[in-house]
């Protein structure tokens, strides 16, 4: 089955709250059997199914792999928090502990205070990104599932947990979040090379902001904060892990949020704010831009996979989310309920996304873009 064919799905109550039956999938890859405990969210008329298991973790499972699927009487439930801290333990590399909060579960072979940081700073994320976005008329759900950040003590050991998922691009990104595990990986800041005060041994939150409010540290706690926005948008209801949610949408959003603000103890204070590197980045581009960008970023996802162009795209796509926020923000949150609805692993065609872009922000493009550019204009 090509799960990125556009196939009629047969949508199971699973992918509901609907209390459902375990499903045991057995399936073969590389050559071995996986067996999988969960809820199918989804089978293809040819038999392929998408599989979540008791952690979260989703499985697209090719109908020439399939070896056996059985159903038993015990309602699938996800696991508890402290069983999911054993199953995870066991799976990582010997030396992780675990620091929990209200919402997280940060796994950490890195200081204790510096997993502490970490789950301070994404409560106070995550709260800021509920409140946001309820203000604005969006209803968001609680997360199923502890959200799980994994942080590991260097890059070297990161780059090698992470290249499993990203292969030779984990060397060049210090976090990532993946739709498939449903988890935030990345590496402790503190000992960032180009950093001042890198030797040194942090004993308090205090000293870490200290560090990382340093202008070279500020693209790496974005980093951080960019890819804890998708996770926090994806347990929410906002998006839907494996339905077609546009990156420009969902990248610009990251952008949105990604600005950190170390010096709050109560959440951020500027959401939305100028992102000077990212604003600098569009003028830039608009040396050259063509008149159909707009366009050309909303119809598919092109822009944002081809190296020569995806730096420009995430520029355009935060700098057009800023204006639709700011200036048509009713439009633009009916646009997010409509995405809201995507079914899972239904990949839109170019016409049906400037068809969802036309109805949210209407037939007028040229229009919209000139009001965009001089939108942009007047940002300092």
């Amino acid at each position: 089955m090509n799960f990125k064919a556009v196939l009629v799905w047969l949508l199971f109550a699973a992918a509901s709250k609907a209390v459902c039956a375990l499903e045991h999938v057995t399936f073969e890859q590389d050559g071995k059997p996986v067996r999988l405990s969960g809820k199918i969210l989804a089978e293809a008329q040819d038999g392929g199914l998408l599989v979540q298991d008791r952690e979260g973790v989703l499985s697209a499972v090719q109908p020439a792999q399939l070896v056996s699927r059985t159903q038993d009487d015990t309602p699938f439930r996800f696991l508890s928090a402290e069983e999911l801290q054993a199953r995870l333990l066991e799976q990582l590399p010997a030396g992780f502990r675990v620091h929990a909060t209200v919402h997280y579960l940060i796994f950490y072979n890195t200081s204790p205070v510096y997993a502490k940081w970490c789950g301070a700073l994404y409560e106070r994320l995550l709260q800021a990104f509920y409140n946001y976005w309820e203000r604005r008329g969006l209803e968001l759900q609680e997360p199923e599932l502890p959200l799980v950040a994994l942080i590991f003590a260097d890059s070297a050991s990161y780059e090698g947990y992470a290249r499993t998922e990203l292969g030779d691009a984990a060397a060049s990104v210090v976090g990532f979040y993946s739709l498939r595990t449903n988890r935030v990986t990345m590496y402790d800041l503190t000992g960032t090379k180009g950093l001042q005060g890198t030797a040194r041994r942090f004993t308090s939150t205090a000293q870490i902001n200290g560090l990382l409010m340093q202008p070279g540290a500020e693209r790496l706690v974005a980093t951080i904060i960019h890819e804890a926005t998708h996770q926090i948008a994806y347990n929410c209801a906002l998006h839907t892990r494996y339905a077609d949610i546009p990156l420009w949408v969902s990248e610009g959003l990251a952008v949105f949020f990604e600005t950190p603000d170390l010096r709050s103890s109560q959440g951020w204070r500027n959401i939305g704010g100028v992102s000077a590197s990212r604003l600098a980045q569009f003028r830039r581009y608009l040396l050259a831009r063509p008149s159909d960008s707009v366009l050309s970023l909303v119809q598919d996802d092109t822009r944002f996979r081809q190296a020569g162009t995806a730096l420009d795209a995430y520029a355009e796509a935060w700098a057009l989310q800023h204006f639709l926020i700011t200036t048509r923000l009713p439009d633009y949150v009916r646009y997010l309920q409509k995405l809201k609805e995507k079914p899972l692993l239904i990949y839109d065609t170019p016409a049906q996304r400037l068809a969802d872009f036309r109805w949210a922000f209407g037939d007028d493009l040229a229009a919209l873009d000139a009001d965009f550019l001089r939108y942009v204009g007047s940002l300092r």
